[in-house]
């Protein structure tokens, strides 16, 4: 059974398991080689976690409390909508590229949870969705975005998720400035309506990379 008494170690697995999920892929990850990273036996997970699949729902699950933590401080200092679809694009792409492994395990081992966990996580992803498709009403309220909300939602959270495969963090592009560049690729009136030159030069060199990008993985 597991021993909520030692939170820090939970956490430490958590994060442990969270960098073998991503580098190696979940099945090919043994509950020994998580162990073996976090310098415990591997008998100790079992305190923690009921098998390698509960481990892997507590993975997904604080990948998905950090999107909406990384989201909420953006959207409370939001104050239109263009604004508040801003603040959703960087604070995505902040969880993504600016937190630890867990965001990257929740895109890519989703199909490796089996019915009744996923249910967990499920929970979680909905109120993630519900961010998403609140701000998007606002949106298309306000005329900045129209036709099908949900496929235009489901398109930029993949196009978000996809930088996860190109984008290098130590590069020119720092991620507010990718996160406007996107953000204009499906919203025109962000690249019009940016105050400042310098913005204009930062969406369309993110444009540019993600054009380039696609074209040479085609």
């Amino acid at each position: 059974m597991a021993r909520p008494e030692d939170p820090a170690r939970r956490r430490g697995l958590v994060a442990a398991a969270a960098g073998l999920f991503r580098r190696y892929g979940y099945e090919r990850t043994t509950a020994r080689e998580i162990a073996r990273a976090f310098g415990v036996q591997s008998g100790s997970i079992f305190y923690h976690f009921e098998n390698k699949e509960a481990l892997l729902v507590a993975v997904m699950l604080e990948g998905m409390r950090q999107f909406v933590a990384a989201a909420r401080g953006p959207l409370a200092d939001a104050h239109s909508p263009l604004e508040r679809l801003r603040a959703l694009f960087y604070g995505h792409l902040t969880a993504l590229h600016g937190g630890g492994d867990e965001q990257a395990v929740v895109i890519q081992e989703w199909r490796s949870l089996s019915a009744r966990p996923r249910k967990k996580v499920v929970a979680v992803r909905d109120a993630v969705e519900a961010m998403w498709r609140e701000v998007l009403d606002e949106a298309a309220a306000a005329g900045l975005v129209s036709g099908d909300l949900r496929l235009l939602r489901l398109a930029m959270l993949g196009a978000l998720n996809w930088t996860l495969q190109w984008y290098q963090p130590d590069g020119p592009l720092g991620v507010r400035e990718l996160a406007d560049g996107l953000l204009a690729v499906f919203v025109p009136a962000a690249g019009r309506r940016a105050g400042r030159p310098e913005r204009r030069v930062r969406q369309r060199r993110a444009l540019a990379l993600t054009r380039g990008t696609s074209s040479a993985r085609t």
